[in-house]
């Protein structure tokens, strides 16, 4: 079941919208993959990094950016000053892992976006940095 976003917009703590966006069935990613990957880090945090959707790693592990690319991510962090569960919050634009990693296509980030608006509400960042051209767009 998929809330609309009004009403997603409502819920005022992380555990509630993670719960209810793992229900969710707005779009047809969610009947291919393993199951939702939410979010990581710090709730509190005031840098929120929003890449485009899950791979096979994050599909598996159920968090975001542990791949490769994460490992990348985690070193340019540390470099920074920045530690992942203590200073950033990361998410994706879509939450369900795409058949082959492709590409996630309009209509599925359309149907995903409310739930990272939902996210980006709770979190309140002052830096918002998106990662990659999906989130870009």
């Amino acid at each position: 079941m998929a809330l609309p976003e009004e009403e997603l917009l409502r819920i005022d703590d992380m555990a509630t919208l993670e719960r209810v966006v793992k229900g969710c069935t707005r779009c047809r990613l969610r009947a291919s993959c393993r199951g939702v990957v939410f979010g990581d880090g710090n709730p509190r945090a005031r840098v929120m990094l929003i890449g485009e959707g899950p791979g096979a790693d994050e599909d598996r592990l159920g968090r975001p950016f542990v791949g490769r690319a994460g490992h990348l991510l985690d070193r340019i962090l540390a470099a920074c000053g920045f530690e992942r569960q203590r200073h950033v919050y990361i998410a994706n634009i879509v939450k369900c892992r795409p058949p082959g990693n492709r590409t996630p296509t309009p209509d599925e980030r359309a149907a995903c976006l409310p739930n990272l608006r939902a996210q980006m509400r709770l979190i309140n960042p002052v830096i918002v940095v998106l990662l990659g051209s999906t989130a870009l767009q």
